[in-house]
């Protein structure tokens, strides 16, 4: 198993906060480079002992004695500092006498052409390099044409550096496109060394860059090693800069959720693959308010099926799962859909370390964190089918078994994989020709609350032709078709590949009673309006792409006052619009709804129990004063349908909790 490479969402990635950031390193920055001990594996791999070798920019490390000491007798320090350079060979004189030191601008040096094998660079483009304005750069450019001068054919530039953004930009412009090779490598050894001292650990880089003669048509030569595994070769140097960011960005967020509490602040990592780049786990940190809980630390698995759940899906749910377990800090894990897992022991075992430095400070030594989760059985996800819309992007259809809970087959789009997009029900049956089990669709479970509501609407006008926008897997239009049946219903969906995935997957099945058409929504009706058709309900159950406005459901388009008048002229003298709202900017959701009064006389407004949705009821009728006790009569009948259709003694709605949360706008 490769090891997990993490990723935070925490924005941490502007340059003004960086640049604040390393301007406040102060005296105490050269100690975040790591000393001999922590660097020499990497060096002793990359410089030779026979190699001659240039310390760029010496100043008054040790690191140059330390590679003498153990057998770098052929050793050139350069800075441009006369008095570090007499500082330095007063102290060595006796000790490294071999050992040379010279005052020198390394941006012009007298050294030969092709005098070196290697260059040692120890902080010193980081200190050299304080930003990408073009005097800097310009400065910059001429120690990499110096180094490149200097340097042999073969030989190496070994870059000990903490690549800040501009830095490792910089690093992967030049040399590549100067025909060099280029290695990125992450000391670790380093970084634990500030750790074990109390210190910000921070990320450690060393860049092997590597000299190659010139060459037409070069194809530059870009590698990482960031975790001990093998070294990676990357397609875009965009790819390597990205990782350094994220890692740098992890250190930041370690030491922020070990030097304070974070509640409410709702901070998300993911654990990736560091081969593949896979997401495996997704990581939620929730900071209980309470300081008194007995639980210092604890991590929650979460089985699959369960993550869209309010509980585990929500930062509310999260903050309430906190509460519940006691903990003063909880990891809440999402497992991954496309990975795989044997079990809860593997699961803890691979992430012991991880969330151990995601840890609250003074955690005492040797703790031993629980791991928690819904029982043993971590569920299981089966993926069908992985597709592309071109209105929606990349979706997949799976079938999940949470434990202890029937199992489901859901569409989910992967742009907002939080969202279960449709869901269904199975039945496991068995065939007795075959002698085997196989899964049907149980066609009377509606997930939804909001469609259950939408469904309890049709009590005011429970005969007739429907219109419904917005298909989707096919759920309530398949419901509505199986049992209201009085009524004829037509689909409008603008996704093609959403029909096909609602006929192969969720028994979506059109007959004489139920119509799928193609198109958008917004023309389908302004077209039916234009011919004089009339519909006695139209529903409108579609969501929007656009993120910017902050309503989700329906698009902006669909309740603005002149599509709203289409949409009326649409509807039978006393017909209903029923929509289906999620908004959560409270200025455009009176908006909307003052737009919706002043073209339908009659409204009702039900909010759905801990969502943020709500449906309206828009009815064209002026007796407003009775559309309430209309619709708990009609409530009433379309139970007694469903109860008739389905074969079953209990009321499908909860009429009671339907109409406490029922309201007249």
């Amino acid at each position: 198993m490769s090891s997990l490479l993490p990723k935070t969402y925490k924005d941490f990635s502007s340059k003004q906060y960086w640049n604040t950031f390393f301007a406040k390193r102060g005296t105490k920055a050269f100690e975040w480079y790591g000393e001999y001990a922590e660097l020499c594996g990497l060096l002793h791999k990359y410089i030779r002992p026979k190699d001659k070798l240039l310390v760029a920019g010496c100043g008054n490390s040790t690191i140059s004695a330390d590679l003498y000491r153990v057998g770098y007798k052929d050793m050139v320090n350069a800075d441009i500092s006369e008095i570090v350079i007499r500082q330095m060979q007063e102290k060595y004189s006796l000790s490294c006498p071999e050992m040379k030191w010279v005052q020198m601008d390394l941006t012009a040096s007298s050294f030969e052409d092709g005098e070196f094998s290697c260059v040692l660079d120890k902080g010193t483009l980081d200190a050299l390099m304080t930003d990408a304005s073009p005097e800097v750069v310009e400065m910059i450019n001429k120690y990499f044409s110096e180094l490149g001068r200097i340097l042999r054919v073969g030989g190496r530039y070994v870059c000990v550096t903490l690549l800040q953004e501009h830095i490792v930009a910089h690093v992967l412009d030049w040399f590549p496109k100067n025909g060099w090779m280029v290695r990125v490598c992450r000391c670790e050894d380093a970084e634990k060394s500030q750790s074990d001292s109390g210190s910000f650990s921070f990320p450690v880089f060393v860049v092997i860059c590597t000299k190659f003669k010139q060459m037409p048509n070069f194809k530059p030569v870009v590698e990482i090693q960031f975790h001990g595994e093998e070294v990676q070769r990357v397609e875009t140097t965009e790819q390597v800069i990205q990782n350094v960011a994220e890692l740098q960005q992890y250190a930041l967020l370690r030491h922020n959720l070990q030097s304070q509490r974070v509640a409410g602040e709702n901070m998300t990592v993911e654990l990736c693959d560091s081969i593949n780049g896979g997401c495996r786990y997704t990581l939620h940190i929730v900071d209980s308010p309470k300081k008194s809980n007995s639980l210092k630390f604890a991590v929650f698995i979460v089985p699959h099926g369960r993550e869209q759940e309010w509980m585990f899906g929500t930062a509310s749910g999260r903050e309430k799962l906190a509460e519940s377990a006691g903990a003063s800090r909880l990891i809440v894990v999402h497992l991954a859909r496309d990975q795989t897992y044997d079990n809860l022991k593997a699961i803890q075992d691979e992430l012991s370390a991880k969330v151990m430095e995601l840890a609250p400070s003074k955690l005492p030594a040797h703790t031993k964190v629980p791991f928690l989760s819904v029982g043993e059985d971590l569920g299981h996800r089966e993926e069908r089918i992985r597709g592309h819309s071109q209105f929606s992007g990349d979706y997949v259809v799976e079938d999940v078994h949470p434990p202890g809970a029937s199992k489901l087959r859901r569409l989910i789009f992967l742009a907002n994989q939080n969202v279960i997009q449709s869901e269904a029900k199975l039945l496991v049956v068995k065939d007795k020709k075959k002698k085997k089990e196989k899964l049907t669709i149980d066609y009377s479970y509606l997930s939804c609350e909001h469609h259950l509501a939408m469904v309890g609407g049709l009590g005011l006008i429970p005969s007739g032709d429907i219109l419904l926008v917005g298909l989707g897997g096919g759920p309530l239009a398949t419901y509505i078709h199986k049992y209201i049946p009085k009524v004829t219903l037509t689909a409008v969906e603008l996704d093609p590949s959403m029909v096909e995935v609602a006929k192969e997957w969720f028994g979506f099945v059109p007959d004489s009673r139920l119509k799928v058409e193609v198109g958008d929504g917004l023309d389908y009706i302004a077209k039916k309006a234009e011919e004089g058709t009339k519909f006695s309900v139209v529903l409108f159950d579609v969501d929007s792409k656009d993120s910017s406005v902050g309503m989700s459901c329906p698009p902006r388009d669909f309740v603005e006052r002149s599509f709203l008048e289409k949409v009326a002229s649409c509807l039978t003298d006393r017909g209903l619009l029923i929509l289906n709202l999620v908004c959560r900017d409270e200025k455009l959701k009176a908006a909307v709804i003052s737009d919706i009064k002043a073209l339908f006389p009659s409204v009702l407004c039900q909010q759905i129990p801990e969502e943020v949705n709500c449906v309206l009821f828009c009815s064209l009728s002026s007796q407003q004063a009775n559309l309430k006790s209309d619709f708990e009569k009609g409530l009433k009948e379309i139970n007694k349908s469903l109860k008739q259709n389905q074969r079953t003694k209990e009321d499908v709605i909860n009429t009671s909790e339907v109409c406490q949360n029922l309201s007249i706008l």
